[in-house]
């Protein structure tokens, strides 16, 4: 087994980075009746987002479909998922889960672009 991929974990935690400010202040700015975003809160869904593209980065092998850009929107789609569950229980649930979709979506097909070409047969 070969070693990490450096290109495509980079480009993964910086979107994931910048999903991940972006979903924070959109939460920050939301008024909602009864709700207060706090700063835990914040980070809680930073860290998920940030958590979100180190998958994403580690899973630069993992093969569901055959064809590279298919394969990258599946699984990103089923990381954004996973790692938009846990913000979701603290309310909010399905925004977040899109949210995650998309930026998963995202994230992977854009690191798939960036990685470092191996032969993994």
């Amino acid at each position: 087994m070969e070693g990490l991929n450096k290109k495509r974990m980079f480009a993964s935690l910086l979107l994931a980075a910048f999903f991940g400010l972006g979903c924070a202040y959109g939460t920050s700015t939301v008024e909602i009746e009864g709700f207060t975003a706090t700063l835990p809160y914040l980070a809680t869904i930073f860290y998920g987002r940030l958590l979100m593209g180190f998958m994403i980065g580690l899973a630069g092998g993992v093969a569901i479909l055959e064809g590279e850009t298919l394969n990258a929107v599946l699984r990103g789609a089923a990381i954004g998922i996973i790692s938009s569950i846990a913000i979701s229980f603290y309310g909010g649930g399905s925004i977040f889960i899109m949210a995650g979709i998309v930026y998963g979506i995202i994230t992977d097909v854009v690191a798939t672009k960036f990685q470092e070409k191996r032969d993994f047969g």
